[in-house]
């Protein structure tokens, strides 16, 4: 993009490096932890004998999901038949079984490294038709005996439950039963978000779960669930059999809560500017977390918060896309500016099969490119607001990790007195490299984030 004649400010303000605290805890064996819940699951071993089972593998970024799987794998292989690593990916893989395999086999988790083969066929079948809910599975799955959900279990960045919940629901977000709605459903999945502006995502997502898990066709024999901390790290380990389907979404949604209690979140609600390093698929469903930035999926108004609660953002830049992502640049609507780094990342086409899927062609739109980081900044701080006592503006490397962050004098001002925040340096000129864009090793070494 020619941007040469476009204003500019001449100079960027300081940055101050601050750091976050939130809770930590953590699971110091993931192995055992897996094999205990999955004793929750099968406390009689003896119900796997000659069965074929099935572990669901989602397409997000855990950082822990080799380990889980892999011993998931172990717990199950000398009482069972065969266990199968089933993707569930729902159109995140680009739509084909290549693509499925190859994100499964980004995150770690491939035949040699779990110990089971990795089915990833886009087949589904459908099942039924509830109150107007599609209800489509996995000819993989189906072929199994036992289906185990294995997901993280966190908010979803697309679901917007109303207040009270609809009598019956339970709530849930990202977890058991969207894997398996969603995940399970492959490129149909497209039927759940058809929902959206009626009954809703939520909703039409446990509508599918339940008749799936209270059906005859499929065997749900329970779910294995992660946590994970503010520092990417998995903080608990569940096993959860299904005695009910009640009582399975409730301990689902018990979970939700406590994974909601150590999302990273921003130590301000209002700015004016953010410049996120890294978007992507392993970061968030929709490369940044929408309730982290306050901005909808589905449309936003710069400046405005989503929900009362979430923060209010005028301009957002994205520096770069995540390797992680496959070229999937869903979300990038979200941005208003980023940089030519980012863009030659871009697979359009996955991008687009993924918003479109997701009923949110908007973040398939394309921002404005600017040459770099540095370019970015100063193309951006001309045209956003600024308060008396200048631009607040932060850096974060991800909505993920925001442990560490760079913020401006006025931003550092803002910051609430209650909240858990140091200063590990003061304001200072921001580094960057020849080509102008951020020494993030500068900010963000291997363990800065995670001290």
């Amino acid at each position: 993009m020619k941007l040469d004649l476009c204003p500019r400010v001449k100079n960027l303000p300081p940055f101050a490096v601050v750091e976050q605290e939130f809770a930590r805890p953590r699971v110091p064996d993931v192995r055992g932890e897996v094999l205990e819940a999955m004793h929750e699951i099968f406390p009689d071993a003896a119900a796997l004998h000659g069965k074929v089972v099935g572990l669901t593998m989602p397409s997000r970024g855990i950082r822990d999901i080799q380990a889980v799987v892999r011993a998931a794998v172990g717990f199950l292989k000398p009482h069972c038949r065969e266990v199968r690593v089933l993707t569930a990916m729902g159109t995140h893989g680009g739509g084909t079984a290549d693509g499925e395999r190859e994100m499964a086999g980004s995150r770690g988790v491939t035949e040699a490294a779990v110990g089971a083969p990795v089915y990833s066929n886009m087949e589904t079948r459908h099942i039924a038709t509830v109150d107007g809910v599609e209800v489509h599975v996995s000819e993989d799955a189906l072929a199994c005996d036992f289906v185990v959900l294995v997901n993280r279990i966190k908010d979803h960045t697309d679901i917007d439950w109303p207040s009270p919940l609809p009598a019956g629901c339970y709530g849930l977000e990202s977890g058991f039963a969207k894997i398996l709605a969603l995940g399970l459903s492959k490129m149909r999945a497209i039927e759940m978000h058809k929902h959206i502006p009626g009954i809703g995502l939520g909703a039409a997502i446990e509508t599918s779960a339940r008749r799936t898990i209270g059906g005859t066709e499929l065997k749900i024999a329970g779910g294995l669930g992660i946590i994970e901390n503010a520092f990417d790290e998995t903080a608990e380990i569940i096993g959860v059999p299904v005695e009910t389907v009640d009582q399975f979404f409730a301990v689902e949604a018990s979970a939700l809560g406590r994974s909601r209690a150590l999302m990273p979140s921003l130590p301000l609600m209002d700015l004016d500017l953010l410049y996120c390093a890294y978007l992507g698929k392993d970061k968030s469903g929709q490369g940044m977390h929408t309730k982290t930035i306050g901005r909808s999926p589905y449309g936003y108004v710069q400046g405005q918060a989503w929900k009362p609660s979430m923060p209010r953002i005028h301009t957002i830049i994205g520096g770069r896309l995540t390797e992680g992502s496959h070229g999937n640049a869903i979300g990038v609507g979200l941005c208003q500016f980023i940089t030519r780094r980012f863009d030659e990342a871009v697979d359009w086409e996955r991008t687009a099969v993924n918003c479109l899927s997701a009923l949110t062609p908007n973040q398939a739109m394309r921002p404005i490119v600017c040459d770099s980081d540095r370019d970015a900044l100063k193309l951006a701080l001309a045209v956003c607001p600024s308060t008396a006592n200048g631009v607040r503006a932060a850096v974060i490397f991800s909505t993920l990790e925001m442990t560490r962050l760079l913020v401006s004098p006025a931003a550092l001002n803002a910051i609430p007195r209650t909240a858990k925040v140091r200063v590990v340096a003061e304001p200072e000129p921001l580094r960057f490299d020849a080509e102008g864009y951020l020494e993030l090793d500068r900010y963000w070494s291997e363990n800065a984030s995670r001290p």
